[in-house]
């Protein structure tokens, strides 16, 4: 994936399937100081409602800074939901499961960024061993629930 960009250009996203309402304007500033820190690619795993609501964000940010080519990738194995969301992103990769049974779409999305996004308010949960994956090779985090709690009490 390399041709796509450098890995210190690029940020995942770990998703989840709820979201309370409230954190468009979060992710949009933090998206912004990103891109800001010249961030242009944004890895998905998944089509869960955080991973929709940052491609939206994502989305308006592209049209607001036309001029850097912001791009949306979505990595996956299915390839019945890859095509069902070619027109949703700007690339689509197709992933081969390898016979590696510790093969991964999340790790691989993780490998190759230098910051994750995602949204998480306890220390357990479905994305957490991604999260603790991704700080153990050092990606910088950016918890969009504590970054909005950081907000309301400036």
């Amino acid at each position: 994936m390399s041709f796509l960009t450098s890995r210190a250009a690029t940020c995942c996203i770990i998703g989840r399937p709820d979201l309370p309402p409230g954190y468009r304007a979060t992710l949009e500033h933090e998206f912004d100081n990103l891109i800001a820190h010249g961030v242009t690619c944004y890895l998905f795993f998944g089509l869960d409602i955080f991973e929709r609501l940052c491609l939206k964000t994502l989305r308006v940010l592209q049209q607001t800074y036309s001029y850097i080519p912001i791009k949306a990738v979505l990595l996956g194995t299915d390839i019945n939901l890859l095509t069902k969301s070619e027109y949703d992103f700007d690339a689509v990769i197709c992933l081969r499961p390898e016979s590696d049974p510790s093969f991964s779409v999340s790790r691989i999305a993780i490998e190759h960024s230098r910051f994750m996004v995602y949204f998480q308010l306890t220390d357990f949960g479905g994305a957490q061993s991604d999260i603790i994956y991704g700080e153990g090779l050092g990606l910088r985090p950016i918890n969009i629930a504590i970054r909005k709690k950081q907000n309301d009490n400036s």
